[in-house]
């Protein structure tokens, strides 16, 4: 990874990391995350000729935690755009994972002329169904008492994030930890507990949670696929099909949707595909990129 950075966005100190020249892609992580779950892209999209941003949304990872903020997606969405301008940033392809999907496409419905091409990765905001532990943690009190981060494992966050653990042996039970992890693991597994038990880092999650869930699933107002319909900027969409917090099926709304848009999902990977499958992941990213899958029909990948 590469050196952190911070900046300082209306009083908010924001760590980044940044890499590699030629034109900007933003990537942004998920709720209770942190930048470090680019760890398989950064440097990968970086040799491929582009200059790569990733930051921590405040409230998460390693960047500033403070009471007064919402955490709701849309201000998500405005610091990204005042973080960009501080880097010089005007123009930009968004990825966006989980949480940080709907960040990204919101983002590009407000700044359309500032993007370039928008990804999202198992993205929030495509449907109203999400997994019921965080349904549950939506609710007042009940929240507080279910989300306690410091009790949690690598081993707990790994059954939720992936379908079959990076570095597994054919055979193996889904979810199963391997004996010996790949190293890029045993980097990225003990930072996100680190950084999901920091101060103030409980309290912002399940403020950013609310804003855009409750019991009854995602919010009506956080909906924005018929709204995308709008974005003359490509889009390609990814998704792990054994996905246990946002299900697969809001891919095949985005089909239906945006027919004019790529659509791409990946068997037996859960809601990190960005991380599970790295190289498949990053050779698709590439080629999107690169226009290259422009003349592409709905009908590509899975």
């Amino acid at each position: 990874m590469p050196q952190p950075k911070y900046l300082t966005i209306d009083g908010i100190k924001v760590n980044y990391v940044q890499e590699g020249q030629g034109p900007a892609v933003l990537l942004l992580h998920g709720l209770g995350t942190s930048l470090v779950t680019w760890a398989q892209n950064i440097q990968p999209l970086a040799a491929a000729g582009y200059r790569v941003v990733a930051l921590d949304l405040p409230g998460h990872g390693d960047s500033d935690k403070p009471r007064h903020l919402s955490y709701d997606p849309a201000a998500g969405a405005r610091l990204v755009r005042r973080a960009l301008h501080a880097l010089g940033v005007e123009r930009a392809s968004l990825v966006g994972n989980s949480a940080g999907g709907l960040i990204v496409g919101m983002y590009a419905l407000a700044y359309p002329t500032q993007v370039e091409r928008l990804v999202l990765v198992s993205a929030g905001g495509l449907g109203r169904q999400v997994a019921w532990f965080l349904r549950m943690f939506s609710l007042p009190g009940v929240g507080e008492l279910l989300y306690q981060p410091q009790w949690q494992s690598g081993a707990d966050l790994s059954r939720r994030i992936f379908y079959q653990v990076p570095g597994q042996v054919p055979g193996q039970v889904p979810n199963q930890i391997p004996s010996q992890s790949p190293s890029f693991l045993d980097q990225v597994l003990p930072e996100m507990c680190r950084v999901r038990s920091l101060p103030g880092s409980r309290r912002a999650t399940l403020r950013a949670l609310r804003s855009s869930v409750n019991l009854f699933g995602q919010r009506r107002s956080r909906y924005i696929l018929p709204s995308l319909r709008q974005l003359a900027a490509p889009v390609l969409t990814v998704w792990g099909e054994e996905d246990n917090i946002l299900p697969v099926r809001h891919a095949e709304a985005v089909r239906l949707a945006l027919p004019g848009s790529l659509v791409h999902t990946m068997p037996q990977c859960g809601h990190w595909p960005h991380m599970e499958r790295p190289e498949e992941f990053n050779q698709l990213l590439v080629r999107f990129l690169s226009g290259e899958l422009d003349s592409v029909s709905r009908g590509f990948g899975n």
